[in-house]
């Protein structure tokens, strides 16, 4: 994989470093990125421990060095995810705590589906999407924490714009779901894309269409 689409991400003109959790380029970390597109595209039952050696570039032998099973790499590769999530919303709050209009927590919130062009964000998401009914521990990420996490972060958000009188009242917690559900399939639109097959729609309009619907409610406010 290419490293170059995974390393970063930017908010409003700061860069924030991404994806690796660890020591950049470690061969346990390769492995890590590179499980995470096999079984996002491809599922779990049909990728084997040769087929992810031979995408990092080491022998079968040595991957089993890191790792004991393909579960024991399923379960780390579920860990993996979770902790760049975590990392991800970190460093996107830190930015949105110096937001000071209603536009700017819109931009800094849509910077988390502009990073659908991050292939890697998409595949960690798209992981759970695709393997949530075989896997107990990946329904429940997928559930209580893509989901639930990711509406409450952005509702917490949309609450705090209305409390400083930037936005007029709102149902929050709908147009966070609304928003949240948008990025969900935004990512299953791109990983149809990242292996070319045809989607329906523009994913950066329909993105750009609920950015803008937003921003209207806004511009009501100070009207």
């Amino acid at each position: 994989m290419d490293k170059k689409n995974i390393a970063h991400f930017e908010v409003l003109g700061r860069r924030y470093e991404l994806p690796y959790l660890s020591e950049a380029g470690s061969t346990k970390e390769d492995i890590l990125i590179e499980s995470t597109v096999l079984f996002a595209t491809k599922g779990y039952a049909t990728v084997s421990m040769r087929d992810i050696a031979g995408k990092v570039g080491i022998t079968p032998g040595a991957l089993y060095n890191h790792f004991s099973s393909k579960e024991d790499l399923w379960n780390a590769v579920l860990d993996h995810a979770i902790g760049l999530y975590h990392l991800y919303h970190e460093q996107l709050e830190e930015h949105l705590r110096e937001a000071t209009t209603f536009e700017e927590v819109v931009n800094c919130l849509f910077a988390e589906p502009e990073q659908m062009r991050n292939l890697f964000t998409c595949y960690g998401f798209g992981l759970l999407q695709t393997e949530q009914f075989r896997d107990s521990r990946a329904g429940e990420y997928f559930i209580n924490l893509f989901l639930d996490f990711g509406i409450n972060f952005s509702k917490k958000w949309f609450d705090i714009c209305v409390e400083r009188g930037l936005v007029r009242p709102f149902n929050t917690r709908l147009m966070a779901a609304v928003f949240v559900h948008t990025v969900l399939v935004g990512i299953d639109l791109r990983v149809q894309e990242s292996l070319n097959r045809e989607v329906p729609c523009s994913i950066t309009q329909m993105f750009e269409d609920l950015r803008l619907f937003l921003l209207d409610m806004g511009k009501e406010n100070r009207d």
